[in-house]
């Protein structure tokens, strides 16, 4: 640190609540061992937390019971989010799978397929990459359209709030 001793003592001092390492309180304790004013800081500092600890805070019971509720919300949300979570991992996993064994047999069904039309392989195999595509990109642009469409309807109302 380049701040001046003082300077560095105060900051050392308010953070001293979240623990200071083993050099950083050595030097502390030798610095306030020598200097009267960032001792008298230091007993400050601890009168005043020792002021705020001893204030009694009390909540309105109407404070209380909204913030239940709202925790209890919040945790039915998480809740909610972790069944939907589980159902995209599972989803993932039936469709690697699914994909996995169905691959081979469409490959071979496509071959013959251009076996008994005389296709060149190159337009079989095509046809194939074209069909194995097709339903992962037609749902990446549904995705990609919906995505906009909800980013335009949140984007409105504060367009309106403007008067844009």
């Amino acid at each position: 640190m380049t701040h001046d001793p003082h300077q560095q003592a105060q900051e050392l001092i308010a953070c001293r609540s979240d623990g200071l390492t083993g050099p950083q309180q050595t030097w502390l304790q030798a610095h306030l061992a020598s200097c009267e004013g960032c001792r008298e800081y230091a007993t400050a500092a601890e009168d005043l937390v020792r002021a705020l600890r001893s204030v009694p805070i009390t909540a309105d019971r109407s404070l209380v019971r909204a913030t239940q509720l709202r925790a209890r919300v919040r945790a039915q949300e998480l809740q909610q989010q972790q069944t939907r979570y589980r159902l995209i991992a599972i989803s993932c996993v039936l469709v690697t799978l699914s994909t996995a064994l169905t691959t081979p047999v469409l490959w071979q069904g496509f071959a013959w397929l251009g076996a008994q039309v005389r296709l060149p392989d190159l337009v079989w195999q095509a046809g194939f990459i074209t069909f194995w595509t097709a339903p992962a990109l037609a749902v990446a642009v549904l995705f990609a359209a919906r995505g906009t469409h909800l980013e335009d309807r949140v984007r409105a109302p504060f367009h309106h709030e403007r008067g844009a």
